[in-house]
């Protein structure tokens, strides 16, 4: 399976049929890349496959804010934005003056601002010293909803848009 099913596998919620070796077919770990690929993940700029696994990532940084008491200095204004990361800069630039106008896209963007003011919540919590309201959080109810989504949606618009082509 290569990468196109890898994405396909995600976007019908079925990321058992998404493996690490499909996945290791993506293009490098930057997120935002400067030319266009679509066999290797990239399209208007971006590194789909790249901006799934940093989403990914959160939860771990997330955890380790937690464990280690913010020893990464976590900002909730920061986190909470989502205009910060690779991906909400594609979002917010790029992407939106290529894509805004598809709904996939759209939902993603939605989806994606509900991850980071979820993540900025459970960071809020973590800093406020409630760590177990914080490990409740990112275990379940919003953030975990989020994220999920944020992934089915990316891998959703990576489908349709390189099907249109």
């Amino acid at each position: 399976m290569g990468l196109i099913n890898w994405f396909k596998a995600l976007a019908t919620g079925k990321p058992e049929g998404a493996t690490a070796a499909d996945a290791s077919l993506a293009a490098p770990a930057a997120p935002v890349e400067v030319q266009d690929d679509p066999e290797s993940g990239v399209i208007a700029g971006l590194n789909f496959k790249s901006a799934i696994d940093a989403h990914m990532k959160w939860k771990l940084r997330l955890e380790r804010c937690i464990s280690d008491d913010n020893q990464e200095k976590l900002k909730v204004d920061a986190v909470s934005r989502d205009d910060q990361c690779p991906l909400g800069m594609w979002i917010h630039g790029p992407g939106g003056q290529r894509f805004g106008h598809i709904r996939e896209f759209q939902e993603m963007k939605m989806e994606h601002a509900r991850f980071h003011l979820s993540a900025g919540d459970v960071l809020a919590c973590c800093l406020a010293g409630d760590k177990e309201g914080a490990s409740d959080k990112l275990r379940s109810g919003d953030y975990t909803r989020a994220s999920e989504r944020v992934k089915l949606h990316l891998a959703r618009l990576y489908v349709q848009l390189t099907e249109q082509n």
